[in-house]
């Protein structure tokens, strides 16, 4: 009997230990702590630099930019300045205000309706441009509202798979990764991770539209498996070698922006 109890005692402390786990994984994902890197990083002087749209008036090709989880608009800078290049209008959705962020249904609304009202005013082309979560929202705006190509840099494809992955990096059993996948999705048990609602949005939506996935090959939040699946589906990939998250432009920005322009030049 003694035997017994010490197993079920033992068994309900590691149970509640991975939940706690589980919910410090879905609540770095799904509400982060608001992050600001190294300017390096982002390569921006001001916050100026942001743009709402430009150039004034129509551009042929309409660019909607995306940003992540963590660090906000700022993230997506590095991004523009090929686009720019091309002549195309630049346009960032800011997702800050939302409980979820860029993982929000409404982030979704947002990012449909600006790529509606860019056909609207006369672009030619509307492409979608999402930074990691970002992205993932990019897909499910596309499903919705037809767009010409989309650009996933670092792009969370499965978040239960990136969950895993991040809790395995950070050397926690890939169990852990299972429970903050089940924390992010159900109604009530999202709340361990402080957000008022669940995520609705959990795999990459779209099928279909031109696709060009920039990521790293040593980027746990991207799984080998997801980007191959993708890849199976006509998605043009671009690995690269040792890039954190979202730091593939650093890497080798001549790189980066050479797969984007030919990727732009490949959609007329």
């Amino acid at each position: 009997m003694q035997l017994l109890r010490t197993a079920l005692t033992g068994t309900a402390i590691a149970t509640a230990g991975s939940v706690a786990l589980g919910a410090a994984a879905a609540r770095r994902l799904l509400h982060p702590a608001p992050f600001t890197p190294a300017e390096s990083e982002l390569v921006w002087t001001r916050e100026q630099d942001v743009p709402g749209t430009e150039p004034d008036g129509v551009a042929r090709v309409h660019v909607v930019h995306v940003h992540g989880q963590s660090i906000g608009p700022q993230q997506v800078l590095r991004g523009l300045r090929v686009w720019r290049a091309l002549g195309a209008a630049n346009q960032v959705v800011d997702t800050t205000d939302l409980s979820l962020r860029s993982l929000d249904p409404v982030a979704v609304d947002r990012i449909a309706a600006a790529a509606h009202a860019a056909r609207a005013r006369g672009a030619e082309r509307v492409v979608l441009q999402g930074w990691s979560a970002g992205a993932l929202a990019a897909s499910a705006a596309a499903a919705r509202t037809p767009v010409d190509g989309i650009v996933g840099v670092a792009p969370l494809l499965d978040v239960r798979s990136a969950l895993r992955g991040a809790v395995i990096a950070a050397r926690f059993p890939a169990a852990v990764g299972v429970v903050a996948g089940r924390i992010a999705t159900t109604p009530g048990l999202s709340r361990l991770a402080g957000v008022p609602y669940p995520l609705t949005v959990t795999r990459w939506q779209d099928e279909g539209t031109p696709t060009l996935l920039l990521h790293s090959a040593t980027d746990p939040l991207v799984a080998a498996d997801d980007v191959a699946a993708q890849r199976a589906r006509g998605a043009t990939t671009v690995a690269f070698d040792e890039a954190r998250h979202t730091l593939e432009w650093n890497e080798d920005p001549e790189r980066w922006e050479t797969a984007v322009r030919d990727f732009a030049t490949a959609l007329d």
